[in-house]
């Protein structure tokens, strides 16, 4: 089973990419969901009180995440911290999944990981695959959601799309149309088919 790892930074269009991979028929794995899910369990939410205190939390008991973003993109200190929390519990997850599509015959899986060169995770995969795009187009995509500063912060606490790109097999420029998207994805698809199956 070949193993493909999707990265890129905030707002470089990763979950678009991956939407077109799954229309392919190619599974796709999203760290960030499997992250997601962990946040909802007792367990991590206790470490998480234990390390950080109680005011990251609301009175219901769920988690203030967008209080807690602010800090982890504001000190390297705390997403170092909540990182040693979260990461490990992500690849436990992460081997499983990638252990039943196996066991279920899949010949290539993709595995979005937002964070794949940072967490030195690239021996975890066959083919590297980074999504790009101009920072210009990237601040357009995420201002109606976040604040400039929000935005900066977040791709500040990311290596720079240009190393991630040099590191990679391929690279999906994703600033143009939807059909130039999918086009360059087909010709990755048949590349790998080609190098791997």
């Amino acid at each position: 089973m070949v193993r493909i790892g999707l990265t890129g930074i905030f707002g470089s269009g990763k979950s678009t990419v991956c939407k077109f991979f799954r229309e392919k028929g190619i599974p796709v794995i999203s760290c960030d969901f499997i992250v997601s899910h962990l946040l909802r369990t007792k367990r991590i939410r206790k470490k998480i009180e234990e390390e950080f205190g109680k005011d990251y939390f609301f009175e219901d008991g769920k988690l203030n995440k967008r209080k807690l973003a602010e800090l982890i993109f504001s000190s390297a200190d705390a997403r170092k911290r909540l990182n040693s929390i979260i990461h490990p519990e992500v690849f436990k997850k992460l081997e499983e999944k990638l252990d039943t599509y196996k066991r279920n015959s899949k010949i290539a899986v993709v595995v979005e990981i937002p964070l794949l060169f940072e967490t030195r995770s690239e021996n975890l995969f066959d083919v590297i695959v980074t999504v790009s795009a101009p920072y210009k187009v990237i601040k357009k995509r995420l201002e109606k959601k976040y604040s400039h500063q929000e935005i900066e912060k977040r791709i500040k606490s990311q290596m720079p799309l240009k190393k991630k790109e040099m590191l990679s097999d391929f690279i999906i420029e994703n600033s143009g149309s939807l059909k130039d998207t999918k086009k360059q994805i087909n010709k990755i698809i048949e590349d790998i088919t080609r190098r791997y199956l």
